[in-house]
């Protein structure tokens, strides 16, 4: 404290000699010499003598000033040793915590211990194509057509557990024929911790399938033709979903030999007869489940492979 004495006399002291530089400095320092104590005089001329009263007063003062900011600084460290009442986040209820989940992008980390076990299912929920979302797909996962109207798909939101295991918020646009079986695998997925390491709508990739799945990104609507040809895909009905990806490959082998993989850095988990982390296969739990909601898989296929991808035909 005797050092805090110290530079509180020096500040004051130079401030009593005119040294206050800039206002904004000035204003905000404590403590504060607000009067520059000075001998009046007639003329410009200045001398040590002239000096002398200016320190004694000054000195006076700041030694008052100096006791105040102790009294303060000892103040503001019992201050600091209170407990503080719970933050706004920490005081709200649960419905509140739960409608504002309703507003977080997907992505977004949920603290489960702010949500009781009856009120999980609540946040799987399906919903009409809102203004939002379609400005969001416009022009890109969705196009102007005359296959598949804005009515007939769902934007749905769901729980997953993350590659982190983490709780987090997922979203799908699904046709509404499948939603409430979408909701349903999810919501078993969850409940047995089957790790998805992300579930955003296809449009923060721009669209570009072959983005999104280097991403590892599950998703399901998207208005294009199936690779390679004219025809439309089932995700452009809302009828398909693709599931980790980069784990699940999508693999064709041409008449030649050579082998398509999609996407290209999947081509590790090419061969499905190694053992690997989030590998789906006819006893995985993620197929068992769209299997027994009435879903083809694409690992069935015989000219080609698609391992990521579930559908249903119309």
């Amino acid at each position: 404290m005797k050092e805090k004495r110290f530079y509180g006399i020096c500040a004051a002291v130079l401030l009593a000699v005119g040294m206050t530089g800039c206002g904004s400095l000035s204003d905000t320092r404590k403590p504060q010499v607000t009067e520059t104590l000075q001998p009046e005089r007639a003329t410009d001329e200045w001398t040590e003598e002239d000096a002398e009263p200016v320190w004694e007063n000054a000195e006076a003062d700041v030694t008052k000033e100096a006791e105040d900011f102790e009294m303060q600084a000892s103040a503001a460290e019992t201050a600091s040793e209170v407990v503080l009442p719970e933050t706004e986040e920490e005081a709200v209820s649960e419905a509140e915590y739960i409608a504002l989940l309703r507003e977080l992008p997907a992505g977004s980390i949920v603290d489960m211990s702010r949500i009781s076990e009856e009120a999980v299912p609540t946040l799987f929920y399906a919903e009409y194509i809102s203004e939002t979302v379609f400005a969001r797909i416009d022009g890109c996962s969705y196009q102007e057509n005359e296959n598949i109207s804005l009515d007939e798909l769902r934007y749905v939101r769901v729980l997953h557990m993350g590659f982190d295991g983490e709780t987090h918020i997922g979203e799908l646009i699904v046709n509404s024929k499948i939603s409430t079986d979408i909701l349903d695998i999810m919501q078993a997925l969850y409940y047995a911790a089957y790790p998805i390491e992300q579930m955003v709508l296809v449009d923060a990739y721009g669209g570009d399938d072959d983005l999104s799945m280097a991403a590892n990104n599950t998703s399901a609507f998207n208005y294009r033709n199936v690779p390679g040809t004219g025809r439309l895909s089932n995700h452009s009905y809302g009828l398909a979903i693709d599931i980790n990806p980069l784990y699940n490959p999508y693999i064709r082998t041409a008449s030649d030999g050579s082998v398509r993989c999609d996407p290209p850095e999947g081509e590790a988990f090419a061969d499905r007869k190694q053992d690997f982390p989030y590998k789906i296969d006819h006893e995985d739990l993620c197929y068992k489940l769209f299997a027994a909601h009435g879903f083809r898989w694409g690992g069935d296929w015989k000219s080609v492979k698609d391992y990521q991808h579930f559908e249903k035909t119309q």
